[in-house]
């Protein structure tokens, strides 16, 4: 199913909440609805991005490969989240490998069309860019919790031994 996009199904996404009206035309104008099954890869990791999506239903995950520990889930994005920005910031590559957990949902966006949109209107590309920089921002924070879970005993003994080896505790 690829269907056309209307301004009012963006506008119940947070992140496009102070995009104006006409800009939302142009960005749904480049969008279309699709459909994915349970555990589709949408991109593998270190592959070429070409779309962004936002999740209207279901879920997806973001996984981090690695030699001989093989895969592991970072991150669940759900409905209402932004899914495959790398391209917004100008990597063209996926940092993880994306699939979905449920049947999914999801306004698909070229990610080329929207760079040119965000080149041709600086008061588009200015939002867009910040909630892009926002949703970024969310995920470090995200993961720097997630890292606090899995190291946050071993560090906390390291720093205490370094604290009191400065005489400072």
């Amino acid at each position: 199913m690829a269907e056309k996009v209307l301004p009012e199904q963006l506008r119940q996404f947070q992140f496009l909440q102070e995009i104006d009206d006409e800009d939302l035309r142009h960005l749904a104008a480049i969008a279309r609805l699709v459909e994915f099954p349970a555990n589709k890869v949408l991109y593998r990791e270190g592959q070429t991005l070409s779309n962004i999506y936002l999740i209207l239903s279901g879920s997806a995950s973001i996984e981090i490969c690695a030699a001989g520990i093989g895969c592991r889930r970072i991150m669940t994005v759900e409905a209402g989240d932004l899914l495959g920005i790398s391209p917004a910031v100008g990597q063209a590559r996926s940092t993880g490998t994306i699939r979905t957990l449920a049947p999914t949902e999801a306004i698909e966006l070229n990610a080329g069309q929207v760079l040119t949109l965000c080149e041709h209107n600086p008061r588009f590309g200015y939002e867009f860019m910040r909630q892009v920089a926002m949703t970024i921002s969310q995920r470090l924070n995200a993961t720097r919790l997630q890292l606090l879970d899995v190291f946050g005993d071993a560090q906390q003994a390291g720093s205490e031994q370094e604290h009191d080896s400065r005489g400072t505790a």
